[in-house]
């Protein structure tokens, strides 16, 4: 199906993910990491099942040995990652449109991170 629709990669999404770190302000990067490409790429010959994962677990341990190569050298970097500029950080200025003035005080208090 994928490639009727002219994909090449299929993903799990992130989207859960990114939409609470919005509403929670926080800065948000995936790693993603490509380990399984036995659903379009051709093999040689007929391999058989116990071969085709230990090429899938060899390509999800090389992805994983790249990811984690990535994550040390950003964090050996000088480059700031979070700063209270970032538009992340200001998400909910516009949570809530109501005039403050005509939210009762209770409720107020029980989304009193909308109004911090």
């Amino acid at each position: 199906m994928h490639r009727a629709w002219g994909g090449d990669l299929i993903g799990m999404t992130a989207m859960p993910e990114a939409k609470l770190a919005r509403e929670a302000q926080i800065c948000y990067a995936l790693i993603a990491l490509a380990s399984d490409y036995d659903c379009w790429k051709p093999h040689e010959g007929q391999k058989d099942k116990q071969t085709l994962l230990k090429e899938i677990l060899g390509n999800l341990t090389q992805a994983t040995n790249n990811c984690l190569e990535l994550v040390k050298a950003a964090l050996a970097s000088d480059h700031e990652f979070v700063s209270e500029s970032c538009p992340c950080r200001k998400s909910l200025d516009l949570a809530v449109w109501t005039d403050p003035s005509k939210i009762a005080a209770a409720e107020k208090k029980k989304l009193k991170v909308l109004f911090e």
